[in-house]
């Protein structure tokens, strides 16, 4: 007998156990008898769709262009809920390729980019997205920063 029919046969066996099972325990007897049953439980309420426009993510704070060297640069923003946290960033204004991010993000948004080119010119926009409990997405406007020249490496004020 080849394994598949095996199978078959062993489930077949133990269905018709379990269904002999419970015709005892819902007879009369059986429960004069103090044998346990099998209570079913109600079907769960449906859950409600969530992600109304009254519970959007929205960007409450930024973003700020933080801690500028001449090849880093942090951007930060915060948000209403916990969202996802999404920097798209290049130094073409219309063609923003490049992106950083976290995996998941909270409340305030931080992102470190990294191996950018001395005093150049970066585009950004920031993006969070799957606000928790809403399933909706913001983002901001097109900003800009410069990095330092070569050898500079901190925020001058």
């Amino acid at each position: 007998m080849n394994t598949a029919l095996a199978a078959l046969a062993l489930g077949l066996a133990l269905n018709s156990t379990l269904m002999k099972v419970a015709e005892q325990e819902a007879s009369p007897a059986a429960a004069q008898a103090g044998a346990q049953s099998i209570q079913q439980l109600p079907a769960p309420a449906p859950a409600s769709p969530i992600g109304t426009a009254g519970n959007a993510v929205q960007i409450t704070n930024g973003p700020v262009v933080e801690n500028v060297t001449d090849t880093t640069a942090e951007i930060a923003w915060s948000t209403n809920v916990n969202a996802g946290t999404t920097l798209h960033y290049g130094t073409d204004p219309s063609h923003l390729d490049l992106a950083a991010g976290m995996p998941w993000g909270g409340f305030t948004h931080r992102v470190t980019l990294k191996n950018l080119n001395p005093n150049t010119t970066y585009y950004f926009r920031a993006e969070s997205s799957q606000g928790q409990g809403t399933g909706t997405q913001a983002q901001t406007g097109q900003s800009s920063f410069q990095t330092k020249p070569a050898g500079i490496s901190s925020q001058l004020k």
